[in-house]
């Protein structure tokens, strides 16, 4: 069965590659982070960023369990990219976003919010280069996910169509709160998306 998740990872694969620079924005349990660390291979890096420490944590020990040193681990909100990240403006490849809450943790109540989310859409577009992309999955299950869910589509949806190519998919015979894919590349030169 393909995810949410699954997806995301199939269409990120398709723009990063090999000494790519790769955001994780919401590093959660470090799944993805591993992910884009195998993709970018040893010469390339992935920023993992989280409000949480635990996450941070988790993560850590993700990448050290599978002998991964390509990541550089930030404790922080994906909103402040823009500061934190500053020296990479122009040079990542991908960002990716995986919302809500952190899977396996007993307090739900810590999640992504919308204007911190919008906040780190924003800042996508100064630290992207010329063909980079965008992944972020919304999980309209929990409190606010809905909300959330409907600010991406917006803020995607409001991307220049001559230079972005922009889909979203969901399960569409599923619960009517089953997560939902954005997925946003940069065109290219050429104006294709390979």
């Amino acid at each position: 069965m393909i995810t949410a998740v699954r997806l995301a990872h199939k269409l990120m694969k398709e723009c990063i590659g090999t000494g790519d620079i790769v955001i994780d924005a919401t590093a959660g349990n470090g799944h993805d982070t591993l992910f884009f660390s195998e993709c970018v291979g040893d010469t390339g890096t992935v920023i993992a960023i989280d409000i949480q420490e635990e996450a941070i944590s988790s993560t850590r020990h993700v990448m050290e369990h599978h002998q991964r040193n390509n990541a550089r681990l930030i404790i922080g909100d994906h909103a402040d990219m823009n500061k934190l990240l500053k020296e990479f403006e122009g040079r990542i490849a991908g960002i990716s976003f995986n919302l809500g809450y952190l899977p396996g943790a007993n307090d739900h109540t810590i999640i992504t919010k919308t204007s911190s989310t919008i906040a780190a859409l924003n800042a996508c577009l100064n630290l992207l280069h010329e063909q980079g992309c965008i992944s972020a999955i919304a999980y309209r299950g929990h409190d606010h996910g809905l909300d959330e869910a409907h600010a991406v589509e917006q803020w995607m949806g409001a991307l220049p169509a001559h230079d972005w190519h922009v889909i979203s998919m969901s399960a569409i015979n599923q619960s009517t709160v089953s997560p939902i894919l954005f997925f946003a590349r940069r065109k290219t030169t050429q104006g294709s998306m390979t």
